[in-house]
């Protein structure tokens, strides 16, 4: 049996010595083996949000609240009025022959300032919309980041996952052929069985993962299919900590707080078109009128205005008003949110990166070198096969909490620069095969 240990031992640790990688980084820089046509880059991804179908609607958004704008500005028309009188009787009044026809223009004149009220409303409309549909570039550029370190994370789970079968199958083999030879029991064999099985399901999940997270990266902008195979991308880069004063400065930057001034702008504006409303407009009127008894004609004008006896638009001002009361609250409600959520999130920014970092600098290290002691051991017979099986059962253990910790590092990371509103600064760049971020 100690000799079988021994066999099924050596076996895993030269797989593991030809698969595994000597660091960290090399275990990330080999998703780059793609072909140069299939790699597909972070700012390949970036430069196709222009083509998302929800980033076109929003600037038809925009395009809509320009022709509102100039709907606004425009007079009312001219009413042309012909009337006929004194026609079809009896007698003098037969026919036409002592008919009176009128023909009049009708010319209504806003008073109060209605026309400029509707143009600051639709001018401010034009804000909130580009507001809107800056805040809606930006989520787009934060989701299409996070889906591409997902598909990135994926590739390195999926890596992983072909590691751990090879290692399994080697292992089965070795032990299918031992019981062969009658020389280890077939209980032996099943719990191999058992590994292989296990290590098969869990590529077969990371196979399946890879093939969701490509989908949900070309989904952000608008494709249905991906036309990339593999991403390219430094997934190990911890960037240095940011200035937290900095990130309050520009938090009033981000447009889902900027947005809120052109929203009270035009909530004032519409009051002042509800003031102006309280006004009545007049309507002015000239023309002829010609008397067919006589042949003669004469000019007809007219001044009409309604009298404000009841309706001064009272319910307007008042939910005008109260429309100004309920945007001020909501601000500050929205404006308070997105601050805590900003603390919230530089918290735990700070907390995965230092997760990360610990990851990265000491645990995984650590049990890269425990794994090495312990193949170095069992080579000199100090160890036991299990002891050796442990150590890299605890390699791979930690190298995917890495991945995973680095996955919520970025994904946190990009979270508070949206809501610091620097999201769009980030402008992803190649020098040579390699890919990195800087701050502009």
């Amino acid at each position: 049996m100690y000799r079988f240990t021994q066999l099924v031992a050596y076996a895993v640790i030269c797989v593991a010595v030809l698969t595994a990688p000597e660091t960290v980084h090399a275990d990330t820089t080999g998703q780059k083996t793609t072909s140069p046509g299939e790699a597909f880059s972070l700012q390949d991804a970036l430069l196709r949000i222009d083509d998302s179908p929800a980033l076109k609607a929003a600037e038809k958004s925009v395009e809509a609240a320009e022709g509102d704008l100039d709907q606004a500005g425009l007079w009312p028309n001219p009413e042309l009025a012909i009337e006929v009188e004194n026609f079809a009787g009896k007698d003098d009044r037969e026919g036409f022959d002592g008919a009176e026809t009128t023909v009049a223009i009708a010319q209504q004149l806003e008073l109060g300032g209605k026309r400029s009220a509707r143009k600051s409303i639709a001018f401010h409309g034009i804000i909130l919309a580009e507001w809107d549909k800056r805040a809606l570039e930006q989520d787009l550029r934060l989701d299409t980041m996070k889906a591409f370190y997902a598909v990135l994370a994926a590739q390195m789970r999926l890596e992983q996952a072909k590691q751990l079968a090879n290692l399994a199958e080697q292992a089965y083999q070795t032990v299918a052929d031992r019981v062969e030879a009658g020389k280890i029991s077939p209980v032996q064999q099943l719990r191999a069985s058992v590994e292989l099985n296990s290590s098969r399901s869990a590529l077969e999940t990371a196979e399946r993962q890879l093939v969701q997270s490509r989908q949900d990266l070309c989904a952000k902008w608008g494709d249905t299919k991906p036309d990339f195979e593999t991403v390219v991308g430094n997934f190990d880069e911890l960037f240095d900590l940011p200035d937290w004063e900095a990130l309050q400065a520009s938090f009033h930057g981000n447009p889902d707080v900027q947005r809120w001034e052109a929203e009270l702008a035009s909530k004032n504006a519409s009051l002042e078109l509800e003031r102006a409303s309280s006004i009545p407009d007049v309507t002015l009127s000239f023309g002829v009128r010609k008397y067919e008894e006589t042949g003669n004609n004469a000019y007809v004008a007219g001044l009409e205005f309604p009298l404000p006896l009841f309706d001064r638009n009272q319910g307007g001002r008042k939910s005008a008003q109260a429309e100004i009361s309920r945007a001020v609250f909501a601000r500050n409600a929205t404006v308070a949110r997105l601050a805590s959520d900003l603390q919230s999130a530089f918290q735990g920014f700070l907390a995965t990166r230092y997760q990360a970092r610990t990851l990265q600098h000491d645990i995984l290290p650590a049990a890269e070198q425990a794994n090495e002691a312990a193949q170095i051991g069992f080579q000199e017979g100090k160890f036991d096969f299990l002891e050796a099986l442990d150590a890299q059962r605890t390699l791979f253990e930690v190298k995917a909490q890495y991945i995973d910790a680095i996955s919520a590092y970025h994904e946190t990371r990009l979270n508070m620069l949206r809501l610091a509103g620097q999201i769009d600064q980030i402008q992803p760049f190649k020098i040579g095969n390699e890919e990195t971020h800087e701050y502009q």
